[in-house]
């Protein structure tokens, strides 16, 4: 332990010690700060038999911190926190974050896993900026969850010779036209679902087209939000109004329509 106290007090110009909170577990007591001014949860693992690695952990304190305000309750939010984590080599076992280092890279290691814990702690507040990059797999990880009543299809091909022309989801209905889905972050996805109803329409193909935006007003131009406004039968202008009312669009399209 003074070994590894040393190294550390080298690093932090003697702000830091090593308190022993049980056998071979030690926190560490730095100038690592949240953004509320409480420290952060560190601690060193020393290894009971020899040539075992040294671990850098949080034993379980930062999720259940993050808890408090931010529940990771669903795949999306799950992926968000995997990609933190292994964008920074932090590794993941039921709840509790940790590194494995070595007394040549404790100090590095340390402050890897300091910024990474901050960074998991302040997830609300990258929810959005993360979320919108994850916008596809957002809405599919939705439709594949919540609406698995509806029996959703994936990449279906109503033109099996066109496999550029495939829908993002196909809703069958029993005595309507299906409902087919796409979900629309950019310019370029927008024309292709314009251009892939208007085929539809010239094949004969009977469906109704659901449109789910990732921000209508910002991420298209005027001229595209026309275009896809005169062809689509349902929008959704963000991901966020979709899933509010998913259920009640379906319950309304597909079970009620059933029943007529």
């Amino acid at each position: 332990m003074d070994d590894l106290l040393g190294i550390l007090k080298s690093e932090f110009n003697e702000h830091v010690d090593l308190r022993e909170k049980r056998p071979n577990i030690m926190q560490v007591i730095a100038p690592l700060y949240h953004e509320d001014g409480d420290m952060l949860d560190i601690f060193i693992d020393v290894p009971r038999n020899t040539g075992d690695p040294i671990q850098i952990s949080d034993h379980g304190l930062t999720l259940m911190r993050l808890s408090y305000s931010y529940e990771v309750d669903s795949p999306t939010k799950r992926k968000i926190l995997s990609r933190i984590l292994s964008e920074n080599g932090i590794e993941e076992f039921e709840g509790q974050l940790f590194i494995r280092t070595s007394p040549k890279t404790l100090y590095p290691d340390l402050m890897q896993f300091a910024q990474t814990v901050a960074k998991v702690c302040n997830m609300r507040m990258l929810k959005r900026e993360i979320i919108q990059s994850l916008f596809y797999e957002t809405l599919n990880d939705f439709v594949s969850s919540v609406l698995m009543a509806y029996r959703p299809q994936p990449h279906y091909m109503p033109i099996p010779e066109r496999d550029d022309l495939d829908v993002d989801w196909r809703f069958p209905s029993p005595s309507s036209k299906d409902v087919f889905l796409y979900g629309v972050k950019d310019t370029a996805k927008a024309r292709l679902a314009v251009l892939s109803c208007l085929e539809y329409q010239a094949k004969s193909i009977p469906f109704r087209s659901l449109i789910i935006h990732e921000d209508f007003e910002s991420s298209l131009t005027k001229k595209d939000q026309s275009r896809i406004t005169n062809i689509a039968d349902k929008q959704f202008t963000t991901l966020d109004d979709f899933r509010e009312n998913a259920e009640q669009y379906f319950a309304r399209e597909i079970y009620q329509s059933s029943l007529n």
